[in-house]
């Protein structure tokens, strides 16, 4: 289509022009995905005595809708700028401006990283060296029981029987196959960590599942006090699984675990991976009824 060739066009012209103004430490080329950047902000650059910078690294794909009709999709890789978390909060304000700063036709990156720059210099204070110390003194527990910690929820469910009944799970009747990879979605309704842990123990007590190359988990939960609780887990597949955790919040599924099942088939498959696995677990929500049916195809095919 013409547009989407004009579009590509802008597109191209858009990242030279980033790059002559950020060069490539800032801004480069995913090298799995020509339509993929990845945007490191350091905030910290030119103070080579801070331990812990300010750092957030932004991944950006550019649909072939952009920037004439629909904004890139992004992805905040960073856990932590600094030693601030990156939290919902944080998420949501960006995701508010980002979609205010946007009109069709326009390109938006250099505005978007401009002003998430100036966002991340206003909402985070310069490391204090001191409280540094005391940070990486507590690291040495991180692996010990904490009353708030998420990922202890699927690291118990590969190691322990849980107590709780698994509630039923649904898995999706016919396999998503890309390229040899087959991806499978294991849907459920949890409330708590203990219905977490329940669904990963059993599916991994199927020894097809448990033979997996990867077993990617994201959940989400709100709790009886209103407080959301929510977690994920890559299991080996790097990014994998805070992609499928920030497709649910944006579809803002509750009260549910998923849990995508890939066979990898030898050959890889770059970006196309990640969407693999969100169209698979997108699916099975909708066949659950959490999202509302879409007609948007798949990159990969189903098995008959």
């Amino acid at each position: 289509m013409a547009e989407h060739t004009e579009n590509r066009e802008l597109q191209q012209e858009e990242f030279m022009a980033l790059d002559a103004i950020y060069g490539p430490e800032v801004i480069k080329k995913d090298e799995s995905s020509s339509d993929e950047y990845i945007v490191t902000i350091n905030l910290d650059q030119d103070d080579e005595n801070v331990k812990s910078p300010r750092i957030l690294v932004v991944r950006f794909f550019l649909p072939p809708t952009y920037p004439s009709n629909d904004p890139p999709v992004y992805e905040v890789s960073s856990v932590y700028c600094g030693t601030h978390r990156v939290d919902s909060t944080m998420l949501n304000k960006i995701d508010e401006e980002f979609s205010v700063i946007f009109q069709p036709g326009e390109v938006v990156l250099f505005e978007w990283i401009s002003w998430l720059r100036d966002f991340l210099e206003t909402e985070i204070d310069k490391p204090d060296e001191d409280a540094l110390c005391q940070q990486l003194e507590l690291q040495k527990f991180e692996n010990e029981p904490k009353e708030e910690v998420k990922d202890n929820a699927l690291i118990e469910s590969r190691t322990s029987s849980p107590s709780v009944v698994a509630p039923p799970i649904y898995t999706s009747p016919e396999p998503l196959v890309d390229r040899k990879s087959v991806f499978k979605a294991h849907v459920a309704e949890v409330h708590n960590a203990d219905q977490v842990r329940a669904v990963v123990s059993k599916l991994l007590e199927d020894k097809k599942v448990a033979k997996a190359t990867h077993n990617i988990m994201a959940y989400r939960i709100i709790l009886p006090n209103g407080r959301l609780l929510q977690d994920n887990d890559d299991d080996g597949e790097t990014a994998a699984g805070g992609r499928l955790l920030h497709m649910m919040e944006i579809t803002d599924v509750q009260n549910v675990v998923v849990v995508v099942s890939r066979w990898f088939g030898g050959i890889l498959l770059g970006a196309d991976r990640f969407k693999d696995i969100n169209n698979c677990a997108r699916a099975a929500l909708e066949d659950c009824g959490y999202i509302q049916p879409t007609n948007k195809g798949s990159k990969g095919k189903r098995k008959k």
